[in-house]
């Protein structure tokens, strides 16, 4: 269908999704659209997304290093890269906090303060029992 000035109409653009808060999950529509976008390749793995198979929205740029929670900033991943690349992305996270605190001063010391511990008792239990007086273990079989 052409305009009036023979021109062809612009498909209808959608804006892109942006996220109110961090922890909000992109809704079902976005999913599709950024799954879409990526051709169904995972981001991490290379490889495509097989029909059945999990996948998640995986954030391009961390949120703990500074990513949006934006469909620019999305992208398919399978379920188990995306967890091996979420704990490696933890670690760092946790090493990085650990040296800012260490260097400000604000991490605690890991040693122990050390104890004299408890003294030994030197008394003899409480409880004594006096042994038991043996007995036979069978009866004589009568005949």
């Amino acid at each position: 269908m052409a305009l009036e000035n023979g021109t062809q109409p612009m498909p209808r653009s959608t804006p892109e999704w942006i996220s109110k808060h961090d922890d909000t999950n992109a809704p079902p529509r976005v999913r599709l659209r950024v799954y879409e976008a990526h051709n169904g390749i995972c981001w991490l793995s290379k490889r495509k997304i097989e029909a059945g198979e999990k996948w998640e929205l995986h954030h391009k740029v961390a949120l703990i290093e500074g990513g949006e929670n934006r469909e620019s900033n999305l992208a398919p991943v399978l379920v188990a890269p995306h967890k091996a690349e979420t704990k490696r992305q933890m670690a760092k996270k946790k090493k990085v906090n650990r040296t800012r605190k260490k260097h400000l001063g604000i991490a605690a010391p890991k040693q122990k303060i050390p104890s004299p511990g408890f003294q030994k008792s030197s008394k003899k239990s409480r409880f004594t029992k006096a042994p038991l007086e043996p007995r036979q273990l069978y009866g004589k079989v009568s005949s």
